[in-house]
């Protein structure tokens, strides 16, 4: 699955603040594989501008060289069911296209 830096940003905020050992286990996996890296910050020119609560980075690099990262079927199945607990609720149209990602490569 390729990612972008967005998306990389979203994707831990699908996922329930509390879970069972399992979820845990599979959340800490999917969170490790996708974390902005210390490299991340240097290949990407990462800036955290806490003051105006937002990240900046080099949009067209990002586009060039998104992150591939295999996720297991249990992974994916957790990704999913996090999404569809989020269903309901009224989010941002950034967090539903992460979402439609994560469906879309769960289905193939």
């Amino acid at each position: 699955m390729e990612l972008h830096i967005k998306d990389r940003l979203l994707i831990p905020s699908l996922f329930p603040s509390k879970n069972n050992f399992i979820g845990f286990h599979l959340k800490k996996s999917i969170i490790d594989k996708i974390a902005i890296t210390e490299q991340d910050k240097k290949d990407y020119s990462i800036v955290e501008k806490p003051e105006e609560n937002k990240i900046e980075w080099d949009v067209h690099k990002d586009i060039e060289t998104p992150l591939v990262v295999d996720f297991s079927t249990e992974e994916l199945r957790y990704m999913t069911q996090s999404c569809e607990a989020l269903s309901e609720q009224e989010m941002p149209d950034e967090i539903w296209a992460v979402a439609e990602k994560i469906y879309n490569e769960a289905q193939q």
